[in-house]
């Protein structure tokens, strides 16, 4: 898997393939900061509260779709993102059940919710589109293998943060 994603990831993440992501993600973006800010009305909210969650919305819908659970992703996500590097250094999964299920609930989200959708894919980026592909036809249809595939592109938004 690794010999096809590499060279698609460095193609399709060129500046060519990149900048209808960019677009698309700045346009959620000021969509996504008009909604919140008409439905906090003038109350006071920590920055990080108000900005992380609309951000990371903005980029799964610009990688991924209309049709991304997002608000669903988002607390498993973070939770895995959060421990992520105590998993990568090899503390015993029984002390790290809560990243782990995590890990479990974000697969269960993106297979229930939107890969077993028949139009899941209609507005998602080119880069989605071609994991897809590189997945089913690379015979990779593990539920775990497929998240862990769209994991690496959203940690890679995230990552940008």
């Amino acid at each position: 898997m690794q010999e096809t994603l590499f060279p698609m990831n460095h193609k399709l993440l060129s500046p060519k393939y990149v900048q209808p992501v960019v677009d698309k993600y700045t346009a959620l973006t000021y969509q996504h900061l008009e909604e919140r800010a008409n439905q906090y009305n003038g109350l006071n909210v920590a920055l990080r509260d108000f900005i992380v969650p609309l951000t990371f919305e903005a980029s799964g819908q610009a990688f991924f779709g209309k049709h991304c659970p997002t608000k669903e992703l988002f607390k498993p996500f973070k939770l895995f993102d959060d421990n992520f590097h105590l998993l990568l250094a090899g503390v015993p999964k029984m002390l790290m059940k809560g990243p782990v299920n995590a890990l479990e609930e974000l697969a269960r989200v993106v297979e229930e919710q939107y890969l077993s959708k028949p139009n899941a894919l209609d507005d998602a980026s080119d880069v989605i589109k071609e994991y897809e592909r590189i997945v089913t036809e690379g015979g990779f249809v593990s539920r775990l293998s497929v998240c862990i595939a769209y994991l690496y592109v959203l940690t890679s938004c995230w990552a940008e943060r």
